[in-house]
């Protein structure tokens, strides 16, 4: 679309700031300048106004980096308007999603089905908002042949803006329930609000029994796919074991846990062992998007570089720095946790080799975890390494240490003596080097019940993901499911399963779900050890798990091939598996398998 275009449909709703007089042929809307990829001159941007923030303190630096189209004043209304003129120059079938819960997972499953047939446009990520929408139908060219929009909503009188954006001719409504229903006299108003974006729709599909797989069938006839085609194509997609992680959820617990912290505090949020198994560089960029987190901190070289090339832009702390990646460490401005001296060595060498001053690092102490980190002893010998003559390759950014037993009252005269010894090191370090040197040791738990040590930083980890050391209600992120791959009727005196383990006393229905020890489910759940969910009752596991699969017992809940089986989540908290295996949360969500596909959304 010409710059000329834009003029024309939007310049009496709000102002069009031209920085160059060329003939712009603009492909990129942004509003935000975290969003500015490798095209900036064919870039415009739209200076928002919200409560938190003012898009237009950003035109400057914008301009600096090659943007030279700007739109100021009303901007929000010539976004929307823009996108919906766009819309109207594409003709093409568009399927319009709305619901409370399941509007990302239905987008995703309907592009997975489709894809080898049309061209897709889609919404990237959760943009359903009324800024997200335009954004995302802003992507339909010519070329398009099928579009699949979110839309979402938070009070009365959005959703025809969002109708006039996306005008879809094919209507889906997922699951409506009381999530952000605080601006709606009652569950049917939001309804009746949500509806609105259908009133041009040639076909409107609604489950009442909320299975996306049926969902998902049911758009695939209105496009006209004959019944074998779709139940081979839902069969090859919803066989697949997801993991499904619950952004916005995230974001909430991290929310949870600021409210305990001083509005100085700052938080780092630990990202290693694939953000506990949910996934490094999604979990960190929206950590990094919801600008509550200062730091994120990983474990190896491996994996801050993985973040950098990915976007990520936060500060990052290598808690385990190896000898051989140090200069991958400087190279992608990564910030090592020094706990030793020869570690300190060698990291000062590889820095100063490199002409380096003031390089950041992160020094440990050991105040009786008794894992890595220096004594208090060590303090007067670590500071004289650190005031070299001249010019230090080097710079303490921080000085930490790990507590012990944060999350277990019995423990709790332990964990003051460790804060009291840390504290008395992180002092007599900061006053021998003479320069301001944040001091953090409380975790997850500590920040619950030791806030008032916060100090000057905080570090979040299995928190992040819904657990309370406190009992507190936090919002679960991961949940863990599968689909039912057959239904038979096994009769009593049957063994099922290796080893023959167990062995039925009278006729079941045993279901075969694809999912095994390869992909995170232990062993130890075998032979009634563990149980799942299916249609809302526990089913017990039968038999020895398998690498790939898991036999389970559904008699009485009239399961069917395709249906949905929860191994953990909200109906069966990952608590509970832990208790069973006599381990830990953590094991449990780093467990789950990298083959599993990992599905991420915002609600």
């Amino acid at each position: 679309m010409r710059l000329s275009e834009i003029i024309a449909i939007i310049g009496r709703i709000a102002h069009v700031d031209v920085r160059t007089q060329e003939n712009l042929d603009i492909k990129y809307l942004l509003t935000d300048s975290r969003q500015l990829g490798n095209d900036p001159e064919h870039t415009m941007f739209f200076a928002l106004k919200t409560s938190k923030n003012d898009g237009a303190k950003y035109i400057e630096e914008l301009y600096r980096q090659g943007v030279s189209v700007f739109v100021t004043g009303n901007s929000l209304e010539a976004l929307q308007t823009l996108a919906a003129y766009k819309r109207q120059c594409c003709n093409c079938p568009v399927i319009g999603i709305t619901g409370s819960n399941g509007k990302t997972v239905v987008k995703e499953w309907l592009y997975e089905l489709l894809k080898d047939d049309y061209k897709i446009v889609r919404s990237p990520k959760s943009y359903n908002s009324q800024i997200g929408v335009p954004l995302s139908v802003w992507q339909m060219d010519q070329t398009t042949e099928l579009a699949i929009f979110e839309a979402g909503i938070s009070e009365p009188g959005e959703m025809e803006k969002l109708e006039r954006i996306i005008r879809p001719t094919i209507g889906v409504i997922t699951y409506i329930g009381e999530e952000h229903s605080a601006n709606f006299p009652s569950l049917e108003a939001k309804r009746a609000e949500k509806v609105k974006l259908f009133k041009n729709c040639a076909t409107v599909i609604e489950d009442p029994t909320h299975q996306n797989v049926r969902t998902c069938a049911s758009v695939m006839r209105a496009l006209g796919y004959d019944e074998d085609t779709i139940a081979l194509r839902i069969m090859r997609q919803t066989h697949e074991t997801t993991l499904q992680v619950n952004l916005s959820a995230l974001t909430d617990n991290v929310r949870y846990f600021r409210s305990y912290l001083k509005p100085e505090t700052k938080l780092t949020c630990m990202v290693k062992a694939f953000a506990y198994g949910s996934g490094s560089v999604e979990v960190s960029l929206a950590l990094q998007e919801s600008r509550m987190v200062d730091y994120l901190a990983v474990a190896v070289a491996d994996e801050g570089v993985e973040l950098r090339r990915a976007g990520v832009t936060l500060p990052i702390i290598i808690m385990d720095p190896e000898e051989g990646a140090l200069d991958l460490i400087m190279e992608n401005n990564l910030e090592p946790n020094i706990y030793s001296f020869p570690v300190l060595e060698s990291f000062m060498n590889a820095a100063a080799r490199r002409g380096l001053e003031d390089y950041p690092i992160h020094i440990k102490i050991d105040s009786g975890m008794h894992r890595l980190g220096f004594y208090e002893g060590e303090i007067d010998l670590l500071t004289s390494k650190l005031q070299t003559t001249g010019t230090c390759p080097v710079k303490v950014k921080s000085v930490f240490s790990h507590l012990a037993g944060a999350d277990e009252e019995q423990w709790d005269e332990f964990t003051k003596e460790q804060i009291q010894y840390f504290d008395r090191c992180a002092e007599r370090l900061k006053a021998q080097l003479g320069y301001p040197v944040m001091k953090h040791i409380l975790n997850s738990a500590g920040i619950e019940r030791f806030s008032d040590y916060q100090f000057d930083m905080c570090r979040l980890g299995i928190g992040l993901y819904g657990f309370s050391a406190i009992g507190k209600q936090l919002r679960n992120v991961c949940t863990l499911k599968t689909t039912i791959l057959s239904v038979k009727t096994v009769p009593g005196g049957a063994s099922i399963g290796y080893g023959r383990h167990t062995v039925l006393e009278q006729d079941r229905q045993i279901a075969v779900i694809p999912i095994g020890y390869a992909d995170g489910f232990d062993r130890r759940f075998s032979n009634y050890g563990g149980e799942v969910v299916v249609r809302g009752v526990r089913c017990p596991v039968v038999g020895n798990v398998c690498m790939d699969q898991v036999m389970i017992d559904v008699t009485g809940t009239d399961a069917q091939p395709g249906d949905q089986a929860i191994i953990f989540g909200d109906q069966l908290p990952i608590e509970e598996l832990a208790d069973k295996l006599g381990t830990i949360t953590y094991e449990i969500l780093t467990s789950v398998s990298r083959r599993v596909q990992r599905i991420y959304y915002k609600d």
